[in-house]
């Protein structure tokens, strides 16, 4: 049995591809049910997230496994989406595990270091088990790349920072003036201005508006962060309201005036007013950060801090790459103890066989009591015997020569009659 891994990611798939490939939970259940079913997978894994879709396997011949996944992916939409190509990739071995290590601690995402995928693994994780798909091999990946995706951000700072516009121009607001209990309006309901409400939300604000030429799309996104949604109209009596303000449209032109900015703020010249442009063309007159307590922040002073977040985040990669190869190693190492499992396995019965058949001739006559401390000293003399050979053996890789020609060696020189597939045979 091998790990096996069929998938296409940002880096290798157009949208439209990755579009096509992204799968629901429900979609990534009735793959694996039915890939369970069908017998070839001895395990299957299914991780789907708006840059990547990935199928893991474990299985015991790779063609058949990469056709097998083909065939469930092509039920399921119509067309071979995972057909040989540049825009995906196949894996096997240690590669696979080393790649979802690196997918997990954030060095294979869109965004350097992104902080959801860590999240997007661990529910893969827990559908290939609701299934029952995730076996011992499987079982034993998942966990080793779960920790790894926490070391790396507990021990550096690959996830610090924030790096989209929406999300660093909400951290500048509540580093400036606190968003908690204050008055936020959202102008536009587009994708950024949409962030940037959720992302204020999560900070408790008193009342979250959000004003829009389309209302329809205003209210969208008002029921989603539990808001106020209204026409661009009453935009001068929305800013008169507020204390911070998010403009993310997609105008061709200002339409927060400087006259506007003017107006709201002769009605409440105690209270300042902090606005975030975070459009382009920009929405927010320039001559806005003329008045008196307005400040304005235009999108390159944002675009400045997702630079620095980046450039931190990038620093910290040879730290991470580091914790993916100790994790890799660690991994590496189990999955071949587990490879020499028969060997070891039919050594320790050897002796145990040997133990008790000795045991058996010389305390023919003995009372229970010296039956039960002859068992405990040759128990312990067994284990202390065994102790540096099954730990040579555990150490070997069979994949390798010296592996093979180990294992034989242990096979030979005992006699155990186990064959490298764990089958025995007459010694």
């Amino acid at each position: 049995m091998t790990l096996f891994l069929l998938g296409v990611n940002h880096r290798t798939a157009a949208l439209e591809h990755r579009e096509a490939l992204a799968l629901s939970s429900v979609e990534v259940l009735g793959i694996l049910e039915r890939l369970a079913r069908r017998g070839v997978l001895r395990e299957s894994l299914v991780l789907s997230t708006c840059n990547r879709t990935e199928i893991y396997a474990v299985a015991a011949e790779i063609t058949a496994a990469e056709h097998e996944v083909r065939q469930a992916v092509q039920q399921l939409r119509g067309r071979d989406l995972l057909e040989p190509g540049p825009h995906r990739y196949l894996r096997s071995g240690s590669a696979v595990a080393s790649h979802l290590l690196r997918v997990a601690c954030g060095l294979d995402s869109m965004v350097l270091g992104d902080v959801q995928i860590l999240g997007q693994v661990k529910d893969a994780y827990a559908l290939a088990r609701q299934a029952g798909t995730a076996g011992v091999l499987l079982d034993r990946l998942l966990e080793t790349a779960l920790h790894a995706g926490k070391r790396a951000r507990a021990e550096t700072a690959i996830g610090a920072g924030h790096v989209s516009m929406s999300s660093s121009a909400v951290a500048a607001a509540a580093n400036t003036v606190g968003l908690q209990g204050r008055r936020v309006l959202v102008v536009g309901a587009g994708e950024t201005a949409r962030l940037a409400a959720r992302h204020a939300a999560e900070h408790d604000p008193a009342v979250i508006m959000i004003a829009n030429r389309t209302v329809e799309h205003a209210e969208a996104v008002a029921r989603d962060v539990r808001g106020q949604a209204m026409p661009l109209d009453r935009l001068i009596d929305a800013l008169r309201a507020a204390d911070v303000v998010f403009s993310a449209t997609s105008a061709p032109g200002t339409i927060i005036s400087g006259d506007m900015v003017r107006q709201a703020m002769a009605t409440r010249p105690d209270r300042p007013l902090l606005v975030l442009d975070l459009a382009v063309p920009r929405d927010v007159d320039a001559a806005a950060a003329d008045v008196a307590g307005v400040t304005l922040r235009t999108l390159d002073t944002i675009r400045a801090a997702v630079d620095h977040t980046l450039s931190t985040r990038s620093a910290e990669v040879p730290q991470v790459e580091a914790i993916v190869g100790e994790e890799s190693e660690r991994f590496g190492g189990w999955t071949r103890s587990l490879a020499a499992t028969p060997t070891l396995v039919a050594l320790r019965e050897h002796f145990e066989r040997i133990r008790n058949e000795e045991l058996d001739r010389v305390l023919r006559h003995a009372s229970d009591e010296e039956r039960q401390r002859a068992e405990r000293l040759t128990r312990v003399l067994v284990n202390r015997l065994l102790h540096v050979p099954m730990l040579r053996l555990k150490e070997t890789d069979p994949a390798s020569t010296d592996g093979q020609l180990r294992l034989q060696a242990a096979r030979d020189l005992f006699a155990l009659g186990v064959s490298l597939d764990g089958r025995r045979h007459d010694a």
